[in-house]
């Protein structure tokens, strides 16, 4: 794959990326803990749990895609209480630094090659351009639930 290759695909992804945490940043700003912690019934997640896993996924996938392993401590964040919106901003922007560090150092070994983390806990092996495809559907659809949850908990009088 080319350099040119890998430096478009690399440009793709963290400007996507960049475009979901902005979405984020705006759909947090202001809230109260009240409404980031809300949960719209059992079984359902918060708007902080959904912005906390979501990061924490995009972390691990993007590592994935470059064959590096970060450890993960994936139920926490289903545990999450946010204590602000700006504890949800910092941790986006934290996340967003880190993504953008890993990024640099994308190859096109690294797209091509299939990667299998050892703490994956489904087994799964992907090629490194499919981890990162994956990250990006994956933050668009915690998104999607994130809004409709904010939705939900303004059209409820929540906060």
């Amino acid at each position: 794959m080319s350099d040119e290759l890998v430096s478009t695909v690399r440009a793709a992804v963290e400007s996507t990326l960049r475009e979901q945490h902005q979405v984020l940043r705006e759909l947090v700003q202001g809230l109260s803990p009240a409404v980031l912690n809300w949960s719209p019934g059992p079984e359902m997640n918060t708007i902080a749990v959904l912005v906390a896993h979501l990061l924490d996924a995009e972390r691990y996938l993007v590592a994935a895609a470059l064959g590096e392993v970060v450890e993960r401590d994936r139920e926490r964040w289903f545990r999450y209480e946010a204590p602000s919106a700006l504890a949800l901003l910092e941790l986006i922007d934290q996340t967003e630094q880190e993504t953008s560090e890993r990024l640099t150092r994308l190859t096109g070994d690294a797209l091509a090659r299939e990667w299998s983390p050892p703490n994956d806990r489904l087994g799964r092996r992907f090629s490194g351009m499919r981890w990162l495809l994956h990250a990006i559907q994956h933050n668009r659809e915690h998104i999607g639930q994130a809004l409709l949850t904010r939705q939900l908990a303004a059209q409820g009088g929540i906060g």
